[in-house]
């Protein structure tokens, strides 16, 4: 088997190859454009006929107001005749491997199994809320504030500020370049029916933005929003009733901090259900550790890492904290106060529990240090809803 980085010869081999695992329709040959080779990588028999295929995509996003290098996994797929030989086994520790070299930070994907991701150190790192509600749930919201249609071609800087703003309070939100933004905005809404509105406070300053997807005559779908408070997003919600005779329905994401039974008057109109939103894992854990937000009382704390997978970070770290700067060293011949696996530390770091729900919950994290250490932590590890709604 050889594991290497594509060449471009080798990109419309790895398009077969995810035409058939995914069923892409397509009707002519793919051209890479934006030179995707460059982040793809392949297994390989030794004849050098390629068996299995990844992208490593890559994305800056949000890490606790902070902005790291994360590997969108995507595209993961192995020819039929080579599945179940280990191929993509030794391919994704190679990819990610590759990833931290390039300096990420971090790394997600959107499972086809989560078993199958856990191995490779994946974890399940936080609930979305997927809404559906009747549009008539939204007729008892107060009209506050202006709403404008955002058209192709205009100035998009006050979206792109909405969004920073979001990104700012929500872990993995990605970073987005202009390019990005005009493909998502510059749709032609009288011929697609993707509308832009943004949403105005009462002082007149840009607070909200939601992009509608006009599905057939009964549906709507908020296909990308931001805002940057609770108040514009029931700024928003109240722009929504007056859609009611072109819907039924509309459907939407959430993060898990917003409360939609405070926000909305009559909650037996909408219908809520809690998803998993991929699966994440922290990629470096020495720069995971260092640019972690430490509260003042965790001056020093050691905690042993398995990976199985990035075998970098299989290690004993001390992190010492003192105003405001945090180091981290490794020392494998160090006691730890904290032992966790690569999937536990994910979770723990990237706020999608506390410390006390994982040592009730999980079996791969065990605190072994001072009785005073550990209510220290209780508070050390908060919570922070992640949004994470790019595809890759």
């Amino acid at each position: 088997m050889q594991i290497r980085r594509l060449n471009p010869e080798d990109f419309l081999t790895m398009q077969n190859n995810m035409n058939i695992a995914f069923r892409f329709d397509r009707s002519e040959t793919p051209v890479d454009h934006n030179n995707e080779y460059l982040n793809a990588y392949a297994a390989f028999t030794d004849e050098g006929k390629m068996t299995s295929s990844v992208i490593a995509n890559p994305y800056r996003c949000t890490y606790w107001k902070q902005t790291v290098g994360m590997c969108g996994i995507g595209g993961v797929a192995t020819f039929p005749e080579y599945r179940r030989e280990g191929h993509m086994r030794h391919l994704l520790p190679f990819v990610l491997d590759a990833a931290y070299d390039r300096g990420d930070v971090l790394s997600s994907l959107f499972p086809f199994s989560h078993p199958f991701y856990r191995k490779f150190g994946f974890e399940c790192c936080g609930p979305i809320q997927q809404c559906e509600a009747e549009m008539h749930a939204f007729q008892k919201m107060p009209w506050v504030g202006k709403i404008r249609q955002y058209l192709p071609g205009e100035d998009f800087s006050e979206i792109k500020r909405i969004y920073a703003a979001f990104q700012q309070t929500h872990n993995f939100l990605c970073d987005r370049n202009d390019g990005y933004w005009q493909y998502r905005l510059n749709k032609d809404p009288y011929v697609t029916h993707q509308h832009t509105y943004l949403w105005y406070d009462d002082n007149g300053a840009p607070k909200a933005y939601c992009i509608l997807q006009h599905e057939d005559d009964k549906n709507y779908t908020v296909t990308d929003w931001a805002y940057t408070s609770p108040a514009a997003l029931r700024g928003l919600f109240g722009f929504f009733h007056v859609l009611e005779p072109s819907g039924e329905k509309v459907t939407f994401k959430l993060p898990m901090d917003a409360d939609l039974f405070c926000l909305i008057p009559e909650p037996y109109d909408i219908n809520i259900q809690y998803k998993n939103c991929g699966m994440l894992r922290v990629l470096n854990a020495t720069e995971a550790l260092r640019l972690y937000p430490w509260n003042a009382e965790v001056s020093r704390l050691t905690l042993t890492v398995t990976d199985d997978t990035v075998s970098r970070n299989s290690h004993t770290f001390i992190v010492t904290n003192h105003q405001g700067e945090t180091t981290v060293a490794i020392d494998d011949a160090a006691t730890p106060d904290l032992e966790c696996s690569i999937q536990a530390l994910s979770q723990l770091l990237l706020g999608a529990a506390t410390l006390p729900a994982l040592l009730d919950n999980r079996t791969d994290i065990r605190f072994a240090g001072r009785p005073e250490l550990l209510e220290t932590l209780q508070t050390a590890f908060p919570t922070n809803p992640m949004f994470l709604i790019e595809n890759f």
